[in-house]
């Protein structure tokens, strides 16, 4: 039994709010006193001082880069952070360096309330995934997809491969929390072949196509010079956007994309840290009003760690109100009810889970976060909602749980030695630093 002062599910707030939990599934929600006598339960979690609430989602985060969360330089436009540096870093990555990459992104993920992700892609998922025994969050993952440039190179026939291995390996296992999705890096990085024969490979597997698209504007001109077309409308003519491709960052978009996109049903991806920290034009170019009043699914990434420099969703979701409210000179252009169903509830739509998390329902998968109200961000509130969109952040976060498992207890992960794993990250990054001149 979970319970808390406020307990959130969607849009609703129940005040004195219970979920109980059997094994990995919600049995039931409502009045704690309620819940009590009907269940009798005796374990207990949480008491007057929390807010109860679905887990949050991170709908895209590159795990492998988070050991240059503050390597490279700063001031870098994506252009120049992406091929001087960031492709660099990637090519220099060992199996051992992936692995403990992996096992940062999920503890800081973790202390930050998420409790699903998309990962970006990996190169070694047989020790990588290893990670996730440790700190069981829901993980899709993915391989490293892409056949143009040089770096971590790949053939079609080597992409399909490699993600069909992944598949038959890792999909479905620790009881469902890990499973695969296709990540085709952008229609700049992958040819027309392998574009064409990733969408086709998950399509048949029922699953989801995650794709870089109108990131910035140079990868924007280049498409038009290259293919004709922008990004979305190349995408569209291949019928490769269709309810299954989640497009990430997207925001040098036309007002025919908005539409190419609301038909397809397609869903997007908005990533407003990562698009403020590379100066990528989101508040000038970025159409995400347009995107919600046309019916799209919009969810939130942190990106990656030298992107974001955090995975905090609820920082996150509250840039993505405040950007929009402020480049449209318009109060009403995100909500806080959006920007918090764009981390948990229409989040989950975009991976393909609101069946099974996402919101605190009967029969629904035990993902629950409890935040502590025993800060200056909850004191006082008159709307919890908004006090979660604008004034918490992740350390408000107390406990964590998973499928029915609690990872994170009052802000520790039991049996995790952060700090041995803090030393091999420092050794790690000084060794990247000398190999890479950063």
């Amino acid at each position: 039994m979970v319970r808390g002062r406020f307990l959130i599910s969607g849009e609703t707030v129940l005040k004195n709010g219970c979920v109980v939990v059997e094994g990995d599934r919600i049995v039931d929600v409502g009045p704690f006193d309620e819940m009590r006598k009907r269940y009798g339960c005796d374990v207990v979690l949480g008491d007057e001082w929390k807010v109860v609430a679905p887990g949050l989602i991170n709908c895209h985060y590159h795990s492998r880069e988070q050991l240059a969360q503050t390597l490279f330089p700063d001031g870098l436009g994506e252009e120049e952070w992406f091929s001087r540096y960031c492709l660099p870093y990637h090519e220099a990555l060992g199996p051992d360096e992936e692995r403990l990459a992996f096992q940062l992104a999920l503890y800081s993920m973790a202390l930050n309330g998420i409790t699903a992700f998309a990962d970006g892609g990996i190169v070694y998922p047989s020790t990588t995934l290893e990670a996730l025994e440790a700190i069981p969050l829901r993980c899709f993952t993915s391989t490293w997809c892409w056949d143009v440039p040089e770096t971590l190179h790949r053939t079609v026939d080597e992409a399909l491969y490699e993600l069909e291995q992944l598949y038959q390996t890792f999909h479905g296992r620790m009881n469902g929390l890990l499973r695969v999705c296709a990540t085709p890096i952008s229609t700049e990085t992958c040819s027309e072949e392998l574009l064409e024969e990733v969408f086709s490979w998950s399509r048949n597997k029922g699953l989801k196509t995650h794709i870089h698209a109108a990131s910035f504007i140079e990868e924007f001109n280049r498409s038009v010079v290259k293919r004709g077309k922008a990004p979305v409308e190349y995408l569209a003519e291949k019928r490769l956007l269709n309810k299954d491709t989640v497009l990430l960052h997207a925001i040098h978009l036309s007002e025919n994309d908005v539409k190419l996109i609301g038909d397809s049903g397609a869903a997007a991806v908005c990533c407003p840290m990562s698009a403020l920290t590379k100066g990528k034009g989101l508040a000038l170019k970025g159409k995400y009003p347009e995107l919600l009043r046309n019916g799209v699914r919009v969810g939130l990434g942190a990106d990656g760690a030298p992107s974001s420099h955090h995975t905090d969703m609820l920082r996150l979701a509250a840039l993505f109100a405040g950007i929009f409210r402020d480049a449209r000179m318009d109060a009403k252009a995100v909500s806080a009810v959006e920007a918090w169903n764009a981390a948990t509830s229409t989040a989950a739509s975009v991976l393909g889970i609101d069946h099974e998390t996402g919101s605190l329902e009967k029969g629904k998968k035990a993902d629950i976060i409890l935040l502590d109200l025993r800060r200056p961000a909850f004191t006082p509130s008159s709307d919890i909602l908004k006090s979660l969109v604008f004034s918490a952040t992740g350390d408000s976060v107390d406990t964590v749980i998973v499928d029915g498992r609690v990872v994170v207890y009052h802000r520790e992960i039991k049996g995790f030695d952060c700090e041995k794993v803090y030393e091999y990250a420092c050794e790690a990054v000084s060794n990247l630093e000398r190999n890479l001149a950063c």
